[in-house]
């Protein structure tokens, strides 16, 4: 994995901020959802899938129902979207590192200083995810005059918008 995020990443942190400013017992049908995102119903399914199989959200299939917070957004994790929607593999998994051959004049030093530059690319893998890992999601929804996460009726709102 390249160090960089996939959009559906940053899409299904969209998703979750939507969900987590609905009223209590409340949900957003996909259909929702990806008409305020602008993005595909099927994409938007899919991202809600892996959300789904995280934990992270919950889907209630019934008229009224659709997707929902599985539980309270302090307690999802940017890691938690991270490893829901995003590949387990680590940074390292596919670098080959037959190329320190190339780099250094002997075995002890391709050893000594291939090691090396795993374990610093090691450490930032790790620091990369414990960032992650400090931050919520209630961090990112906007929160009322009390302090309270805002609360929007979306449905409401995109019956508004069309």
């Amino acid at each position: 994995m390249i160090l960089k995020l996939s959009n559906a990443f940053i899409q299904a942190i969209a998703v979750l901020v939507m969900l987590a400013e609905l009223p209590d017992d409340s949900y957003l049908k996909a259909s929702e959802i990806s008409q305020r995102m602008g993005v595909s119903h099927t994409y938007l399914q899919k991202i809600a899938k892996k959300l789904n199989n995280g934990g992270i959200i919950r889907s209630e299939a019934s008229k009224k129902g659709g997707y929902s917070l599985n539980k309270e957004a302090r307690d999802i994790s940017f890691y938690d979207v991270f490893r829901a929607v995003e590949t387990k593999n680590s940074f390292l998994e596919n670098i080959k590192t037959n190329i320190f051959h190339s780099m250094f004049l002997s075995n002890e030093l391709v050893h000594q200083y291939g090691n090396l530059t795993v374990d610093i690319l090691s450490e930032a893998e790790e620091k990369y995810l414990d960032v992650l890992k400090k931050h919520s999601i209630e961090e990112i929804v906007p929160k009322d005059m009390e302090g309270k996460l805002l609360e929007i009726d979306w449905r409401q709102y995109l019956q508004n918008d069309e």
